[in-house]
């Protein structure tokens, strides 16, 4: 007896329509990926051009201090996005006379330094009060120089564990300017000799400050 043809099979089909389902599904997820890019753009807006001299700059002044064997394995620094929300231009709130103490450093000694005046900076994640100093080594070559340390809650993680600093530019009528997307880690983070000041607890954040540079490779 001849053997009797056999219908389509049911697993052909099955295959076929989930061929279908594949080859329609393809679209919808390059659609989700790309409107999930154009979300995260629209979330930071675009770098500046200043900003990015400055970082470039930056970058090469670390690849120059860097020892010399250690320069092949630096591979750039690393930063969050830039935030216009993390430059302030506040009043800085002189204390008077100035407050002398002592600063601990990555040597393990201590630097001698004054406390003098605070910022009153509101962040996006919180309030947050942080005192200025100025170093007693450099007080006398750079009379007008202030040097603001601070340590988030993302220290040890996505920050520099020991804190990073940010420059306090002075303006007129009493102001000061600071950014925190300039905030850059201590020569001691890329492994350059220093006697690097470790920030103080009472400029440790209760909050991320996700502005500036990252932490560096290796010390996670």
């Amino acid at each position: 007896m001849a053997a009797r043809p056999r219908p389509a099979s049911r697993h052909r089909r099955r295959e076929s329509a989930a061929r279908r389902r594949v080859l329609a599904f393809r679209p919808a997820v390059l659609l989700l990926a790309v409107s999930a890019a154009l979300t995260a753009a629209a979330c930071h807006p675009p770098l500046p051009g200043t900003e990015r001299a400055w970082r470039e700059q930056r970058e090469r002044d670390v690849r120059a201090a860097l020892p010399a064997g250690a320069r092949a394995g630096f591979h750039g620094l690393g930063f969050f996005p830039w935030d216009p929300e993390m430059r302030f231009d506040v009043a800085l709130e002189p204390i008077v006379p100035p407050e002398p103490l002592q600063i601990a450093a990555s040597d393990g000694r201590q630097r001698p330094a004054h406390r003098v005046g605070r910022l009153r900076l509101r962040f996006p994640g919180g309030v947050a009060t942080l005192a200025v100093y100025q170093l007693d080594d450099m007080r006398q070559s750079y009379p007008d120089n202030l040097f603001l340390p601070f340590r988030d809650a993302g220290a040890g993680s996505d920050t520099y564990g020991a804190g990073r600093y940010v420059d306090v530019e002075r303006l007129a009528g009493g102001l000061v300017r600071v950014d925190f997307n300039r905030a850059y880690n201590p020569d001691c983070a890329y492994g350059i000799a220093g006697q690097c000041p470790i920030t103080p607890a009472e400029n440790t954040l209760a909050f991320a400050v996700r502005a500036g540079e990252t932490m560096p490779p290796g010390h996670g």
